[in-house]
Parts: C-alpha cells; sequence; structure tokens
C-alpha cells in the first residue's frame, strides 16, 4: 500500500526549501556585490588568469562563495589589501562558521592601525577555533595597545591554560606588568619567556627590566647575549599559508626564512623553492635556498644552487664560501684548492675568502704567505676581530708570542665581547703570572653568559697552579 505524506510535512518541506534558496539567493547576491573589480596593476599573468577566473564565479557562480574565498587569498597575498578587506568583509557574513575570515580581516585592520574596529574579529576567530592560538595573541596584542590591560591580561593567562610555555602570552603578561610599573612581576614572565626560546622572544624587554631594577650586571649580559635580528614572530600556520598563492617572489623568500627560522625548515624549504621558481635569475635566493639544503644535509642540492649563485653572481663571496664548505665535507683538498683559487680568481678583495687562504697556507706551514693573505682580509674590512685573531693565530703559530697577543688585543677593540680573543689574552695574562691584569681578563670572560664551564675549567686549573688562589668569581 502506497505511503501518504501529510500535507503538513509536504508544506513544511517546501518552507524550509524556499527558505534555504532565499538564503543563499541572498550569499549570492552579496558575494556579487562585495566581489572587487580587477586592480590593473596586476602584472603576473599567471595571477592576472587566475584573478580573471575566481571574479567571474564570485560573480556568477556556481559556488560564488569559494569564488570570493580564492580572490580573498590572492588579493590579501599579494598585496592588494583594499580588495582582500573588502572579500573579507563579504566572507565573515557568507560563512560565518568560519575562523578565517574573522581573523585575516582582523589582521587587515590591525595592520591600518584601527585596533578598535579590529578586536572584535580577533574575538570571534578566538571564539569559532578555540584552539588556534596566534589568534589570542593576535587579540591580546590588539587590546594591550589599546590600554585594555586587564582584558589583554585575561586573554594572555586563558592563553597560557591552553599552552603554559608560550613564550608570546609571557611577553604579554610582562607588558601588562610594565603598564603597572610592576617590574618583579614582569622580570619572572620575561626571564621563562627567555629561557624558553634561547633570548629570541623577551630579551630585549628584560634587558630594560632589569635597567628598572638596577641590576646592571644582568642588563650588561642580556646585551651581550642577544643576537640582534633573531626575533622569532609568532608561528601562525593561517597567514603563512597565503604564501602559496603569492607571486612576490621576494615576500615568499621572508616567509620561507622565518619559517626556516623558527624550526620548521621542510616547510621553509618549500617557500624558498617556491621563491626561486618565481625569480629563478636572483643569486641571492639560489644562495638563501643552498643554505636550507645544507641545513638539511642534502649538500649536492646545495652545491647546485650555489654554482647557479656564482655563476649569476661571480664575485658571490658567500656562495663561494659554500662550495669550499661542501669541499670541505668532502675531504677532497684538491676540490678545496681548486674551488679557492676560482673564488679568488672572482672575488680577489673579499676578506673572508682571503681569511680561507690564510687559513689553507697556515696549514701547510707557508706563514709568509698566510699572514700576508689575513694582512689583506683586514686591510679591506678593518672593523672586525676575524681578521685580526686569524693574524695572531699565525703569529703564534711561529711562536712569535708579543706580536699574536697584540692582534689578541686588536680584535677585542673591535669585538669587546669576542670570546676566542678574551681567552688568548686571558691565557698569556695567566702565563706571565700577572695576577691584576689576569683577573681584570678573567672578570671580562665571566661576564659572557654562553661560555661554558668546559671551556673555562682549563682557565681556572691554569689560574689556581700559578697564583695559589680561586680566580674571581
Amino acid at each position: 500500500m502506497k505511503k501518504v505524506i501529510p500535507i503538513v510535512l509536504v508544506l513544511a518541506g517546501l518552507a524550509t526549501g524556499f527558505l534555504l534558496w532565499q538564503k543563499a539567493s541572498k550569499t549570492a547576491a552579496l558575494v556579487s556585490d562585495a566581489t572587487p573589480d580587477i586592480p590593473t596593476s596586476v602584472e603576473n599573468p599567471e595571477l592576472l588568469n587566475r584573478i580573471q577566473t575566481a571574479t567571474t564565479q564570485a560573480k556568477e557562480g556556481p559556488e560564488a562563495v569559494k569564488g570570493l574565498a580564492e580572490l580573498s587569498r590572492l588579493y590579501h597575498a599579494n598585496g592588494f589589501t583594499r580588495e582582500a578587506w573588502q572579500c573579507y568583509a563579504a566572507l565573515v557574513l557568507a560563512e560565518p562558521s568560519e575562523a578565517r575570515w574573522p581573523y585575516h580581516f582582523g589582521r587587515i585592520l590591525a595592520g591600518y592601525g584601527q585596533l578598535e574596529e579590529a578586536t572584535p574579529y580577533f574575538e570571534k576567530a578566538r571564539e569559532l577555533a578555540p584552539d588556534y592560538i596566534p589568534a589570542r595573541i593576535r587579540l591580546g596584542d590588539t587590546l594591550l595597545k589599546q590600554n585594555r590591560f586587564e582584558e589583554a591580561k585575561n586573554v594572555y593567562a586563558n592563553t597560557l591554560s591552553k599552552d603554559d610555555s608560550n613564550a608570546y602570552a609571557l611577553v604579554g603578561l610582562a607588558r601588562v606588568a610594565i603598564s603597572n610599573e610592576d617590574w618583579s612581576q614582569a622580570r619572572t614572565h620575561l626571564e621563562k619567556a627567555v629561557s624558553l626560546t634561547n633570548y629570541q622572544i623577551g630579551a630585549d624587554l628584560l634587558g630594560d627590566v632589569y635597567k628598572r631594577l638596577n641590576l646592571p650586571h644582568l642588563e650588561n649580559r642580556i646585551l651581550q647575549t642577544i643576537v640582534w635580528g633573531s626575533y622569532a614572530d609568532i608561528p601562525d600556520p593561517w597567514s603563512l599559508s597565503l604564501m602559496n598563492d603569492s607571486y612576490d617572489a621576494y615576500q615568499v623568500s621572508i616567509a620561507g626564512g622565518w619559517t626556516v627560522h623558527q624550526g620548521d625548515v621542510r616547510t621553509g624549504l618549500r617557500y624558498v623553492q617556491r621563491a626561486v621558481k618565481l625569480d629563478p635569475d636572483s643569486s641571492t635566493l639560489h644562495f638563501q635556498l643552498a643554505g636550507v639544503y645544507m641545513k638539511l644535509g642534502q649538500i649536492d642540492d646545495a652545491e647546485t644552487h650555489y654554482q647557479l649563485c656564482v655563476k649569476l653572481q661571480p664575485d658571490f663571496a658567500d656562495a663561494w664560501l659554500g662550495l669550499i664548505e661542501i669541499a670541505k665535507q668532502r675531504q677532497s683538498p684538491t676540490l678545496v684548492r681548486r674551488t679557492l683559487q676560482s673564488a679568488l680568481r672572482a672575488a680577489p678583495d673579499s676578506p673572508s675568502l682571503n681569511i680561507e687562504k690564510g687559513d689553507l697556507l697556515l696549514a701547510q706551514k707557508q706563514f709568509d704567505q698566510a699572514i700576508a693573505a689575513y694582512k689583506k682580509s683586514i686591510e679591506v674590512r678593518p672593523q672586525e676581530a676575524v681578521g685580526y685573531i686569524s693574524l695572531a693565530q699565525a703569529y703564534l703559530a711561529q711562536n712569535r708570542v708579543e706580536e699574536g697577543v697584540e692582534q689578541m688585543r686588536e680584535a677585542l677593540q673591535r669585538e669587546p665581547h669576542n670570546l676566542i680573543a678574551l681567552t688568548a689574552v686571558l691565557y698569556d695574562a695567566i702565563s706571565r703570572s700577572d695576577k691584576k691584569e689576569s683577573d681584570y681578563w678573567f672578570a671580562r670572560v665571566r661576564q659572557l653568559p654562553r661560555i661554558g664551564v668546559t671551556g673555562v675549567d682549563p682557565l681556572e686549573n691554569m689560574y689556581r697552579q700559578a697564583f695559589r688562589s680561586e680566580p674571581p668569581q
């Protein structure tokens, strides 16, 4: 017997279908109206073709929202922020459950200094994706910049409840503490952040906090320890993924470099490879790619790109040094010598290559020629310690101690915290039984925060034997 569907259910189904159709129609109209006009400044043919295809899809369908999402990525990744802004403004309405749209929209708004307008979008992103830590950090930072300190504090504290070793949240809490002039609390947070990140995150602020707490010895230690340019931004996969759609080789290479710096070498490699593909005639990009391959131990691939680098720019000394290092790893003295000769023909005035030449000659006990090479490196780059140290080692190899120590002192004039030079002059002072000078140099060595215990032990033992007392702490 045929089953009869109640008329009420039929009407309900029709009503639901009508509402869904109506919603889809409104969404399609929203997307079509929001689709930006194609900028006349788009130059890359492949990018232009993709934008044209996505624009047609967004305006005419099918899957208009998908077309607009494609446009948002293409525009955002390639620096067309006004057009990306327009796309995201519609996408947050068209797909209200997708966290990436408010997140990216918030980043653009914050980038233009519209912090108050960005805040609700970061809040929405956090609500939709509570486990995506960058959304939390961006929200906290945006609140902090608006002096909404208690709200920012709560965001950072909640972030730490999910990730108790998040250095960015710790720095955020430290900034809140600094706003309240609670220097001790700021110190606690920053010391933990610095410890977790090997001085990459929070070290600059910690130096200021030590200064406020009148701890000059700790402030000096921080200043000696910071490696300038080592800061790593928040690992942010959503933002990074935009580089898959970028046609700007420079921006893609920067993204790859940051990713490698943050420890994800394989992902960084993929972006640097893309950058080289986008600009195959850039010697700098081939050099960067070779360096990533070296980190991965893929020396054949590294050699290929170092060679392309010096083919494109014959006097690129650092690329020649990379080829020399590969020859050393292959334990081929003949290849090392041949590569160095080619390098010096291409870049005869390179300080680094002249030091390499000096090292090779010194190993062969050709002292006069080695000394001449080191002196040439100093003439070209007198402001760096490495040439003086190399020259000192050549003198010391000939037992010309006074001349060697003098060059070590010259090195310290250029780089006062150079460990090799400091320990050399300390060794000399102890050897001469000059306790006053030994104490002075030992105090200088103690200020170096990263010197290992084993690096000091031999000098400590030597000091005890020479002076029958403990070295200064």
